[in-house]
């Protein structure tokens, strides 16, 4: 316990060492006059739906940049960046002739520029309660986009809401999960809504529904629960899995299991510091893009993964007698060593997974509160975390051996099913994979159970692979109770 008390200190320390000092660098408060730029691209896009020739509206556009592209710099180097890459995947796309992805390319040029004019990229956006109310006034103009029935540059607006959304899921998740997780699906169930001409106007509620549901976010004041509530939240799901991992090394009294899962927790750890740190000093929320989204997609899946043969594991071994007999059939390490490295790779990916979503969100909070309110609720929330987790182990160790693994066994279970769930949920934010919804699926966010088949199959096959295990060592159970009856006899 004592190299875990150290591990835990260190985790605060170091939490507290990055997130006390202010993330991000003024922004310049005057941003370019972009009416002009917005203007041609209207006449770009209107003249490649018609049919006709655009270069020379694009042409005028290529010089306002040429003219303006300092100044923009200036203002803001990510909005610099971004439109820098619109352009020449625009320009790509006019030079092939390629008029269908040329109107989405633009369409995408032009809500890259009123981001930047809304402030998402730089100003105000950054410094004040400006980022989430600039996020509305995005989805107000993708909503007057479907009113206007322009499908094309809805889609293409909805795809720039899914990567802009990382710049404002702290400012919503601090105040309301629920909101959090009901707009992050909307966005997915837009996306597919949008791809289909049958189904466009199912998106029309969704954003109506998203609007609603932020604007009352805006204007609210954060306070020490609100940075508090973050890691509690995000972290109990990690600390089931490591808790699980550690009460099963104590078990079978592995000292040298404890380090590995130890190892795995701190390297996670310090990878989501370091990343946190270039978000905060070298890059951006906005900057980073898409990546924690990918992060989170493939570390769910491969965490579910490795979880469903723990699962199984652990149910196995709820049996007293092959217990025993697995420890007999061991040296005093009790674990092999490639057990031991799963561990600490399912450690990892947990805390991997959860943490990132922790200092993002955390990171999105400073400069909205005061520093002293923030480390305080960083302090509280990570002190509160460290209790669960000791009432977690004193407790598992006090079960009797069979409760305990089946109680193991169930937990790592539902952790393998939610996990599968939110992270193809996540793979479909970033576009990795379709983002399909069928209106026959059921939807429940406190299980990540999504309307979508991509998720809902891998989840059910999890949950029979589960039910294949219960109804596998039932007949196993139900033998060795009554040879305990007949020697009792």
């Amino acid at each position: 316990m004592r190299f875990g008390r150290c591990i835990g200190a260190f985790i605060i320390a170091a939490f507290l060492a990055v997130l006390s000092i202010h993330p991000l660098p003024a922004y310049a408060k005057t941003t370019v006059d972009v009416s002009p730029a917005l203007s041609d691209l209207n006449h770009v896009i209107t003249a490649l739906q018609k049919g006709k020739s655009a270069d020379h509206d694009f042409s005028s556009f290529k010089e306002w940049w040429q003219q303006h592209k300092a100044a923009v710099t200036k203002s803001s180097l990510d909005a610099s960046i971004q439109l820098s890459q619109d352009i020449s995947a625009a320009s790509l796309d006019l030079l092939n002739g390629d008029r269908k992805q040329a109107i989405k390319s633009i369409g995408t040029l032009r809500q890259t520029l009123q981001d930047y004019q809304s402030g998402l990229y730089g100003g105000t956006g950054k410094s004040g309660q400006h980022s989430l109310s600039s996020y509305i006034t995005e989805l107000g103009n993708t909503k007057q986009s479907m009113d206007k029935k322009d499908w094309v540059t809805a889609a293409s607006q909805v795809k720039q809401l899914q990567q802009d959304w990382l710049s404002v899921e702290g400012d919503v998740v601090s105040q309301s999960q629920s909101i959090y997780t009901e707009s992050e699906k909307n966005l997915v169930m837009m996306d597919a809504y949008l791809a289909n001409p049958q189904t466009r106007k199912k998106a029309v509620p969704l954003i109506e529904e998203m609007i609603i549901s932020l604007k009352p976010l805006v204007s609210a004041n954060y306070g020490l629960w609100d940075a508090a509530l973050i890691p509690i939240r995000e972290g109990l799901e990690a600390l089931l899995v490591i808790g699980s991992l550690l009460m099963f090394a104590r078990k079978a009294n592995s000292r040298p299991a404890k380090l590995w899962v130890w190892g795995g927790t701190t390297l996670a750890v310090l990878v989501c510091l370091t990343v946190g740190a270039i978000v905060s000093f070298l890059l951006s929320v906005a900057a980073f893009g898409n990546n924690n989204s990918l992060i989170s997609g493939w570390s769910g899946v491969l965490a579910s993964l490795m979880l469903l043969y723990v699962g199984y594991w652990l149910h196995r071994n709820a049996d007293i007698k092959r217990w025993k007999a697995f420890i007999q059939s061991k040296t005093s390490q009790a674990i092999s060593t490639r057990k031991m490295v799963s561990f600490a790779v399912l450690a990892f990916i947990a805390v991997l997974r959860e943490g990132m979503e922790t200092v993002i969100f955390l990171i999105g909070m400073t400069g909205r509160m005061p520093a002293s309110e923030l480390i305080m609720g960083i302090a509280v929330g990570f002190g509160i975390l460290i209790v669960i987790g000791f009432f977690m182990l004193k407790l598992g160790v006090l079960l009797p051996m069979r409760p305990f693994f089946l109680l193991s066994s169930f937990v790592v279970f539902y952790l393998c099913f939610k996990f599968m769930g939110s992270g193809i949920h996540s793979l479909q934010m970033a576009g990795v994979l379709p983002s399909s919804v069928s209106d026959a699926l059921p939807s429940v966010n406190s299980l990540s159970i999504f309307p979508s088949w991509y998720s809902t199959i891998p989840q059910a096959v999890c949950l029979f692979l589960f039910i294949l295990i219960i109804m596998k060592e039932l007949p196993t159970a139900a033998s060795h109770k009554n040879q305990k009856h007949t020697k009792e006899a």
